[in-house]
Parts: structure tokens; sequence; C-alpha cells
């Protein structure tokens, strides 16, 4: 296949400070927060269904979701999904299956927080149905390993569009955002030196610069997409950066040659395909500008602090209320205020002696004298006695 240059100039990347490495080993997502659960065993068919119904059930163990993760640093967006069954999993002829099998790994994403643009779940089969999502980050396997990491942009209503105006952007780099449906779209894998080779499903093996680790029983798999690849506007803005608030959609899909649904119909293994898919509920991210690393964390829970407990707050993100809740093992003098990402205190929540034992404040996202505070990154920090601890708070309004 032929590459393509994109006709801008790429900015010199930083390091972000999430320390995320994608190696399959997942110490790392543990401070993580979960950004949403799925319950097990409610993976269903892909042949689409009416509005206002639901899909049929689906025993398709390994597609169905069980816990999103999502986080980013200065350059990087990071996805992690954990299953029930192995992710990847798909039926190979080099196996002696008579069909070579396509399994998807996908987070797509509303970059631009308006339903009106992109396509609905709903046209992919996908359940539950929201709106709006305009680009994918996503992995394919195929014919029992990896084939693809690549982006998707979902602008078009015909084919002809697609071909002509989807083509010529992406070559300049842009993506405009307009109403699409989920059967047209581009599709590309781009590399380190910013060229890039569109890429159509079932085609040869392309790494890029997404990349994609399972972990050794396949029930979890981490994803990252570095942000320059999803392009720019055509006004020369980033389409991902820090500081932007973006909606996102985990799913698994997969063709199901081996799944358990293709044994409870008889089929012989890796003979007919009996696509299989399921999708957690969508969540709002804010793409934190200056995220807390997984090193800055781990120093709330270092043993020298004799038991005091700053909890995470909760909800996180919030809006507009979160509760701040941490543990005194003896009374102390304690001293709880909120800061902002340059490290001004934007209001006193407590300060004072209190007893031993778990207390909760609540945070209504104002500043001392009541003014309602931006979206954003926020601290809590807590000193008690000789000791100092802070945990993120995300604020999305």
């Amino acid at each position: 296949m032929k590459r393509i240059w994109f006709l801008f100039v790429l900015p010199t990347l930083l390091l972000g400070q999430n320390q995320i490495i994608i190696d399959g080993n997942f110490d790392d997502w543990n401070t993580v927060p979960v950004a949403v659960t799925d319950p097990a065993d409610d993976a269903h068919d892909t042949d689409g269904y009416e509005s206002g119904k639901q899909p049929a059930y689906r025993a398709y163990s390994d597609v169905d979701i069980l816990e999103v993760k999502f986080t980013n640093d200065e350059a990087n967006l990071y996805g992690y999904i954990k299953a029930t069954g192995e992710i990847g999993r798909t039926s190979s002829d080099t196996l002696g299956h008579a069909k070579s099998g396509r399994y998807y790994f996908i987070f797509t994403i509303d970059v631009d927080d308006n339903d009106t643009t992109g396509y609905p779940l709903r046209e992919g089969g996908y359940y539950p149905d929201s709106r709006g999502y305009d680009m994918n980050m996503e992995v394919e396997f195929y014919n029992g390993g990896y084939n693809t990491g690549h982006y998707i942009n979902h602008e078009f209503l015909s084919e002809q569009q697609m071909q002509t105006q989807g083509i010529q952007d992406l070559a300049n780099g842009i993506i405009q955002f307009a109403p699409g449906t989920y059967d047209y779209y581009t599709q590309w894998v781009t590399f380190e030196d910013s060229s890039y080779v569109l890429v159509e499903d079932r085609g040869p093996v392309l790494h890029g610069i997404v990349t994609i680790a399972v972990s050794e029983d396949g029930h979890e798999a981490e994803i990252k997409a570095p942000m320059w690849g999803f392009l720019r506007t055509p006004e020369g803005m980033p389409v991902i950066a820090t500081g932007k608030e973006i909606v996102v959609s985990a799913s698994l899909e997969a063709s199901g040659e081996l799944s358990e649904e293709a044994a409870k119909l008889g089929y012989t293994p890796g003979s007919k395909s009996v696509w299989g898919s399921d999708t957690a509920e969508p969540f709002r991210y804010y793409i934190a500008p200056n995220p807390v690393s997984v090193a800055e964390q781990s120093t709330n829970e270092l043993p020298g602090i004799k038991g005091i407990e700053l909890h995470q707050n909760y909800p996180n993100p919030f809006n507009p209320s979160t509760k701040i809740a941490f543990t005194l093992p003896s009374a102390e003098y304690v001293d709880l205020f909120v800061i902002n990402l340059l490290g001004e205190k934007v209001v006193q929540l407590y300060q004072g002696d209190l007893m031993a034992g778990k207390h909760i404040f609540t945070w209504q996202a104002q500043t001392q004298s009541g003014l309602a505070l931006p979206t954003g990154n926020y601290y809590v920090v807590l000193n008690a006695g000789i000791f100092q601890l802070t945990r993120p708070m995300v604020l999305l309004r």
C-alpha cells in the first residue's frame, strides 16, 4: 500500500505524566478510576434494532464488557476494557478453520459534544444507543492475530461525499464535523513520521501509532492513541487536545465463529459467523491538561501516614456537587481546602480540630464567596498533623 503524507507540520509532543505503558501489565491502571461498569452476560446480536427497542441476546463471552477505564497524558488518550472472555480471539485458517474471524476493540468519541454531527450508535447495531459520535480509536484483530490500529472519521452521508470530500480532507490532515452515518467513513493507520495509509477491514497487517496490549489470559486490554492522530480542524486547531471535554463510548464486537452462540447453534468451530457485540454506557471525559501521575497518587498511601486517609471524592467527575471524605485515627487539627491547577486556593472547606473517625464534606464547586467554578481539574488538600494528602477532582459543567 502507498503511504501518503499529511500536508501539515506536526507539533513536538511533550511527555505526559500518567505513566500508562502499553505492555499487557495492568498494575499502572490501578490508580485510574473506573469510568463505567457493565453487567455480565449482556452481549447481543448486531443485526440492528428499532428505536425504543433492543437487540436480541447473544451468548458470547469474548465481547462481554465488565469494566471500562479511560485516561490521558499530555500527548495520548488511553483506554482499558475488562471482559468476561478473551479479547481479540478470532478463528484462523492457520488452525484449520473454514473462516478467518474478525474482532474489534473500539472507543468511539463524540469529539465536539454535539449530537447533530457524527452518527448514532444504533445504526451500527450497538446498544445502548446514543448520538453524535464523530471519531474512533480502534483496533482490528483478524485471522487469529493483530491486524491494524486505526482512526475512523464519521462525517459523511453518502459514498460520493466520503470518496471526494473525505479523502481530500484526510490528505489535508483535517476533520470537518458534520452529520454522518455509520455506513460511510474514512479509516486510516498513521505512522510516526506523520504518513498514513487508508485501510479497510481485513486488510494487511499495519503497525501504526495506535497500539494495544492484551493480558495473558485475554480478559484485559489497553490501547493508546496519540492525540495528533485525530488530525485538525479546518482552522488548524487540534481535534483532540488537553482542556477539551468529550463523550466516550466503549464497545467490543466480533464475528463470533468461536462464540458460545455458534456452539449453541451446532456450528463447527470456525465455520460460520455469529456476530455479537457489547457496548458500555457512554461517559463524559475531561482531557486534563496536567493529569496527576501514578507516582503522585501513590504518595497518598505511603505507610508513614499512620492511618490518616483522604478518600477519592465521589462522584468524580462531578457536577454540581461532590462529597469529600477522610478518616482520622485520632483527634487532629485539620486544614481542608481546594486548589486549582495553578496551586491557587479556591475555597477553604474546614479549618479546626476534629475527633477521630470518618468525616464527610460536600462541596458545591463554588469559591469561598459562592461563585460557581468553571469546568476543570482541581485538587482537594488535607493537612492533618504533620502530613499533607491530595486527591485530584474533575468538575464537568
